[in-house]
């Protein structure tokens, strides 16, 4: 604010009160004078006096006491993924296997969009725009499983499909097995990881029939999961929509009195580790999240496919040494390395070993269900990113362990072999001839 200017005048009063007039003026100006020195602004030597001033008045950094409130921070943060930890749903492997076209890559999309993977938006993708380009309509549930170019071109599963699902209960992981005998390998990998299977059979007329008969993948499929240590098996009879079945109670019985003498055979316990029921995974995924209506199939009152998820009891975990097979490899900002824990436990920090080439690693960061996580424990399927090793010096099958107890190098080892089968044309004679197969599932030490 700028200073006044005062201008002199002459003004005319009459004598007796020039005195009381100049009186007054002097006492104007007077308060005018106050009122400029109140609203000018302070002197910046003033100001920086003051702030100075302010400055000193704060508390004094105590780092004693900073590095104390840091501890409690971490340890209550440590706490709380502790109680996370306890409070944390049980986890299962479930392997999807059974025949081609049985419906296994659909029953898994179902089951993704029944528990809120996928919503209305990305159904409506699938189905409106990429199945109906490949004119395969009824193939939009699958595409959610079968994400490659590949897989849907040709309308077969060709690599495990893998994803993650929660019912009330539990955490699944999710592996879905190509049904084509073409692909066997694959189904081989992805049953080794599993804690439990799901096979899937077509009701539709014809297509049980071809899974079942000898040299179908329904009988392949059952005898493999068995020689990988899968006990316990959900047989879903899928299709049961179907116009050719219909719901109908006969077929059911005609499937399942033919199956049960077959999985008895393959040393499946089937009152106890064995369990069926009806399904239709394409529409309305009938009787999976909930139990179906009795005007839909009035003879079927048994439970939900997700309830019987639910009651499956968590095989024995291993709390020995950490061994985890490497089944997969990539880089992604490092190293990362993919497989199931078999026993044992890993955190953040850890160092390990890759076994047999004896490359000491440390984990950099854990990743399940892909969620970065601090440790995991047996049974678990992860992906770990570690440094100390390239992905091009990893193969799979590499097992990554324990420095104390690392798995053991060995040249020989004592193993069971199980013959599910023999060429048709093959006689004694002969029998030096033929081309022999043979899968080794990982071992613990």
């Amino acid at each position: 604010m700028g200073v006044p200017r005062y201008f002199v005048c002459a003004i005319y009063v009459p004598h007796d009160n020039l005195e009381a007039e100049i009186r007054a003026l002097q006492l104007d100006s007077a308060d005018l004078k106050d009122n400029v020195q109140e609203s000018a602004p302070v002197p910046v030597e003033k100001q920086a006096t003051e702030d100075h001033d302010q400055e000193i008045l704060l508390p004094v950094h105590n780092p004693a006491k900073a590095k104390e409130k840091a501890a409690q921070e971490k340890a209550a943060k440590e706490e709380a993924e502790e109680e996370a930890e306890a409070n944390k749903k049980r986890h299962l492997n479930a392997v999807f296997i059974g025949h081609v076209d049985a419906g296994k890559s659909t029953i898994g999309g179902q089951i993704l969009f029944l528990s809120g993977q996928v919503d209305d938006r990305q159904i409506q993708k699938y189905d409106e725009k990429e199945a109906k380009d490949e004119s395969r309509e009824s193939w939009y549930m699958a595409y959610i499983m079968d994400t490659n170019e590949e897989e849907r071109a040709k309308g077969k599963t060709v690599e495990v499909g893998r994803a993650h699902f929660e019912t009330e209960s539990t955490r699944f992981t999710l592996l879905d097995a190509p049904g084509h005998k073409s692909y066997v390998p694959n189904m081989i990998s992805g049953a080794s990881q599993a804690d439990i299977g799901v096979l899937v059979i077509s009701a539709r007329k014809g297509e049980f029939e071809t899974g079942f008969e000898k040299g179908g993948q329904t009988r392949e499929h059952v005898q493999l999961a068995k020689t990988l240590g899968v006990s316990k098996l959900v047989v879903v009879v899928n299709k049961m929509d179907d116009p050719t079945v219909n719901w109908s109670k006969e077929r059911y019985d005609e499937i399942e009195q033919k199956m049960v003498p077959f999985l008895k055979s393959s040393s499946y316990n089937t009152k106890k580790d064995v369990i069926f029921l009806p399904i239709s995974g394409l529409i309305m995924g009938v009787n999976m999240d909930k139990r179906m209506d009795r005007n839909v199939c009035p003879w079927y009152s048994g439970p939900s496919f997700f309830e019987v998820l639910d009651s499956i009891e968590v095989p024995p975990r291993d709390n020995g040494p950490f061994r985890m097979p490497i089944i997969d490899k990539f880089k992604d900002m490092g190293t990362i390395v993919m497989g199931k824990v078999e026993s044992g436990s890993i955190k953040e920090g850890d160092s390990l070993i890759i076994m047999p080439n004896k490359e000491p690693v440390k984990v950099v960061a854990i990743y399940c269900d892909e969620d970065k996580v601090k440790h995991a424990g047996p049974g678990e399927n992860l992906r770990v990113r570690i440094t100390g090793i390239e992905d091009e010096d990893i193969l799979s099958g590499f097992v990554i362990s324990s420095t104390v107890k690392p798995v053991p190098a060995v040249t020989e080892f004592v193993a069971q072999l199980q013959i599910i089968g023999l060429p048709e044309k093959v006689s004694t004679c002969c029998s030096h001839s033929w081309l022999q197969g043979y899968s080794a599932h990982s071992c613990g030490c």
